[in-house]
């Protein structure tokens, strides 16, 4: 491929934006398939840990290695992402990066711990790409439309999540307990996506990004609260996908209603998802709209801990509301505080790579507590204190003012 000049707003669709969704439905329906690409092929290890620990004899420390590499990724790589969206255009860094998820998730569904290890890592550094650029990308197409294509897009992730975590014990009884094919089946989907965004080269250019994050970026107050609401979000949504369907089932639940309520944790992320931005939008204080979308997970997370198979349908649908929410409204306000798309873009990278290196920390932390400690009650009241500092950071967050690098 040529080379391309830089674009003049004027002539290229692409650049200036798309003022209208319905003539562009091609290329949102594209990006809301690069979206389903960016959860599912993580969710699937949560409900299949119990099987894959005891066919491999591993450790939670190990199980939950697996689970932590993917957003060590996203912590260290979030922060160079923009560079290559600037180098390639966006277009094609995402296409490379489908190619990367398959080749990752089928390294994963080897069965053999150490290629499991290195496929993750591919896997992981794919989708750290994918998600820094996204938001700079609707920002840049739907400049008019940031709010509500952000929120179908976290509204797909999260039915990618929900529908990952359903299929997953029954398709590995299908094939007669073999877990790998429930790993498999997310290369599948990647190819899929990789074959479907090759028509969107047509939109690539390069300077819809720029690099590292300015040096004033990183002094903004501002940016850093964000930055600390995405790892707590972050932290709390990849601990639960990674240990809520063990925390059940050592506390005497079956594995099959484990996996059920690992879904409805899922599930109900994906409405809360697609609300939480209008709901965040129609209300003009910002701390009682922050307030109000962190109601149900300061219900579920205490719930959890203290009467764990008391009511546990209540329990993780609070609890699924909450993460839903949550991940929308930080993209969101990703998207909307920046200045312009090449801030959205460098605030994008210091968020994602500043909060996913505090969430990478939650997996294996709580599962190193839980080998130490032989208990979750523990790890699950400092999970509520994490939840306690992510609200206090949301208050601020919230704020309407814009940030400039």
């Amino acid at each position: 491929m040529t080379e391309l000049q830089p674009v003049d707003p004027a002539a290229d669709p692409a650049a200036r934006g798309f003022r209208r969704l319905t003539p562009h439905l091609g290329f949102l329906a594209a990006l809301l398939l690069l979206a389903l690409n960016m959860r599912g092929s993580i969710v699937v290890m949560g409900p299949l840990a119990e099987t894959v620990g005891i066919d491999l004899s591993l450790s939670a420390t190990q199980l939950g290695l697996l689970t932590t590499i993917p957003i060590l990724c996203f912590g260290v790589l979030s922060v160079f992402a923009p560079r290559l969206g600037q180098r390639y255009g966006i277009e094609t860094t995402l296409v490379v990066m489908l190619i990367l998820v398959a080749v990752g998730q089928g390294l994963r569904s080897t069965g053999i711990y150490g290629v499991m290890v290195a496929g993750t890592l591919v896997l992981g550094s794919a989708i750290a790409v994918m998600n820094v650029l996204t938001p700079s990308l609707v920002r840049r197409s739907f400049p008019a439309r940031v709010a509500m294509v952000t929120a179908l897009y976290t509204f797909t992730m999260s039915s990618g999540a929900a529908f990952s975590a359903w299929i997953a014990i029954p398709v590995r009884d299908a094939m007669g307990g073999d877990w790998r094919y429930a790993l498999g089946i997310w290369a599948v989907v990647a190819v899929i996506g990789f074959v479907c965004w090759l028509p969107m080269l047509r939109y690539r250019h390069r300077n819809a990004v720029s690099g590292l994050p300015a040096a004033s970026l990183w002094r903004n107050r501002e940016a850093w609260v964000l930055s600390l609401f995405f790892g707590c979000q972050s932290l709390v949504f990849y601990t639960g996908i990674a240990w809520v369907s063990k925390i059940f089932i050592d506390s005497g639940i079956s594995e099959a209603e484990a996996a059920t309520l690992l879904t409805l944790f899922n599930i109900f992320g994906i409405p809360a998802a697609f609300l939480a931005p209008l709901i965040y939008s129609v209300i003009p204080n910002k701390k009682l709209a922050m307030t109000v979308l962190h109601l149900p997970f300061l219900i579920g997370v205490p719930g959890f801990a203290f009467a764990t198979t008391s009511f546990p349908y209540v329990w993780v649908i609070c609890m699924g509301l909450g993460q839903g929410s949550m991940i929308s409204i930080a993209l969101t306000l990703v998207g909307m505080r920046g200045a312009d798309p090449q801030t959205s873009a460098r605030l994008s990278g210091m968020c994602q790579s500043l909060g996913y290196l505090l969430a990478a920390i939650g997996p294996v932390l709580f599962g190193a507590l839980y080998d130490v400690l032989g208990g979750w009650r523990v790890p699950l009241m400092i999970l509520f204190g994490v939840l306690c500092v992510q609200y206090l950071a949301a208050l601020r967050a919230g704020s309407a003012e814009k940030i400039s690098a």
